[in-house]
């Protein structure tokens, strides 16, 4: 889900830089509100603009994984916050108090996490990784060469991901246990694995390096064979976005929002 989906919808028509503004607008506003409901309110745009990118389906799937890990999360709190009222005990004799504020808690933590992570999500799936690269150094005047090391580890956590499957089942076809119960076994199986994808990532560095050397990395002019501007719907958006954010601040220092 990190990778650029190409969709003909509004939300990848948007410049790189909207969509940042608002991933980050998300992420403000989902730290300064602790209350379910101020949550689920935040957590619902995101999803609406995921409908709106065409990539609903495969948000769903992210979604379920991050219900697992939300749920890790709740138990958590319930296990070692212990202020508040007691609904109920856990074991007999009253061990293991499970508190209401526990409960609350953790649950705002885990929408917290999950629109967090999901618009973050959502941003990358709509806007190439080019664009993002030059909405960073040509709108943004960061530093190119820390931008591109970004970046590119970015771009190269599906290809690892999908070059750990293809070893591991190149290996599996030869033989070699590569999976097992066990945490020994297991550790074992990934040391057969390590090795061949240790060489693949030196041939995919040198190869970077030697596209970077033919394309004049390092010159002093740099140009872009495409640059997406910033259209008034753009900075539309992006007004509207900081409205947006304003007013939660706002209502924030209003005292509500709060558990």
């Amino acid at each position: 889900m990190i990778e650029y989906m190409p969709r003909e919808s509004p939300i990848h028509r948007l410049n790189p830089l909207a969509k940042m503004t608002w991933a980050f607008a998300v992420m403000i506003l989902a730290l300064i509100f602790n209350q379910i409901d101020y949550l689920l309110v935040i957590l619902g745009t995101v999803l609406i603009v995921a409908v709106l990118a065409g990539i609903y389906r495969e948000m769903l799937g992210v979604l379920k994984g991050l219900l697992m890990f939300a749920v890790f999360l709740v138990v958590l709190q319930v296990l070692f916050y212990r202020q508040g009222t007691v609904l109920f005990f856990l074991l007999p004799l009253d061990y293991l108090p499970v508190t209401r504020e526990a409960l609350l808690l953790g649950v705002a933590m885990s929408l917290r996490m999950m629109t967090v992570l999901l618009s973050f999500v959502v941003f990358l799936a709509t806007t190439q990784f080019k664009d993002m690269v030059v909405a960073l150094t040509d709108k943004l005047k960061l530093p190119y060469d820390y931008v591109f090391m970004f970046m590119t580890a970015l771009r190269f956590v599906p290809v690892f991901l999908n070059e750990i499957v293809k070893v591991r089942e190149a290996q599996a076809a030869r033989g070699c246990q590569v999976d097992g119960h066990h945490p020994i076994v297991k550790v074992k199986a990934y040391t057969q694995v390590a090795v061949p994808l240790v060489l693949i990532s030196l041939r995919k560095a040198e190869g970077l390096a030697i596209a970077m050397e033919t394309r004049g990395y390092g010159s002093n002019q740099r140009t872009y064979f495409k640059e997406q501007p910033i259209t008034r719907i753009d900075r539309v958006v992006m007004m509207a976005i900081g409205l947006f954010v304003v007013a939660g601040v706002i209502i924030r220092l209003q005292g509500f929002g709060m558990i």
